[in-house]
């Protein structure tokens, strides 16, 4: 079997990519669910036979959390990552599969009709991991916020991992428009898991933001957002952690993008790298990501 046909990176210019934006420890960690029967193993249906809570992470996000076809994703790094050091580690969410061809760019603009594609005509590059997310091309958080609650009533998460924002800034809006979508997503999830833990990763710069100083101001703004949102709605019960993962983890928009917006495989490392000393550093979820990291991927 031949692989799969990729759209070609070249594509998929920057500024063709803002259109798409828009449409479109190793000591282990254990949560203990504050419900009826949390303190006995076996009465809880996420224990597995071992008596083991099982520990459940819903990935979040847009474009740059989904991949598209033939992308190993942030998402298979975390994963291998992580799977050596939590039992019952367990990924969560709607969804499994890469964004299609259709998904990226819809047929309606091009004189067709609506169409998400067939999910099973795109592949990883590496199948070797938990697929399931919770993530969209072109999501945006106005979007993600009228879901959320709902997506973790059904998928039950522990910790939701979230970087979203970047299609929200794409046109003009204000800082308390973004700041209500902020609040509305994470009082949403809460809503359906009092207990659950939150992390939110400040939005990466994109090449966008070199030619377009108003871009480059509305995402300023809401990282500082996330960052004062975070502080804000954190609670002991349920906590809520931002994080820079741009500046963490040295962010080169020319080096670790393949169009200036969708990471390559060195972005990709990066954010998971991202994540995974996040978790590790406000949850106790797993070791850091070992540096340096490796060049190739």
């Amino acid at each position: 079997m031949s692989a799969p046909s990729r759209i070609p990176r070249s594509f998929l210019s920057a500024g063709v990519c803002a259109l798409i934006l828009l449409l479109a420890g190793s000591g282990l960690w254990i949560l203990t669910r504050l419900s009826p029967g949390a303190d006995n193993p076996s009465a809880d249906p996420d224990s597995d036979s071992t008596g083991q809570t099982q520990v459940r992470i819903m990935l979040a996000g847009d474009s740059m959390t989904q991949g598209a076809d033939g992308d190993k994703t942030w998402r298979f790094h975390l994963w291998n990552h992580l799977d050596p050091h939590i039992e019952s580690l367990d990924f969560v969410g709607p969804f499994t599969s890469l964004a299609t061809p259709e998904q990226i760019i819809p047929p309606e603009l091009t004189g067709g009709e609506p169409d998400d594609g067939d999910p099973d005509s795109v592949e990883y590059r590496n199948p070797d991991f938990d697929q399931d997310h919770n993530a969209r091309w072109g999501r945006t958080l106005d979007e993600a916020a009228t879901t959320i609650e709902e997506d973790v009533r059904a998928y039950q998460p522990d910790v939701l991992c979230t970087m979203i924002g970047v299609n929200d800034l794409l046109f003009p809006i204000s800082a308390e428009e973004m700041e209500e979508r902020l609040r509305s997503y994470v009082l949403g999830a809460r809503a359906s898991n009092p207990d659950i833990r939150i992390l939110l990763a400040q939005a990466p710069r994109i090449a966008l933001a070199d030619s377009d100083e108003g871009f480059a101001l509305r995402l300023y703004v809401y990282n500082e957002l996330v960052q004062s949102v975070s502080e804000d709605l954190s609670t002991e019960r349920s906590p809520v952690v931002s994080f820079d993962l741009a500046g963490a983890e040295l962010w080169d928009t020319a080096e670790d993008t393949y169009d200036g917006t969708h990471p390559n495989g060195r972005g990709e490392l990066k954010i998971a790298a991202g994540f995974a000393d996040a978790l590790s550093r406000e949850f106790g979820l797993g070791p850091a990501y070992p540096r340096p990291l490796p060049s190739s991927t």
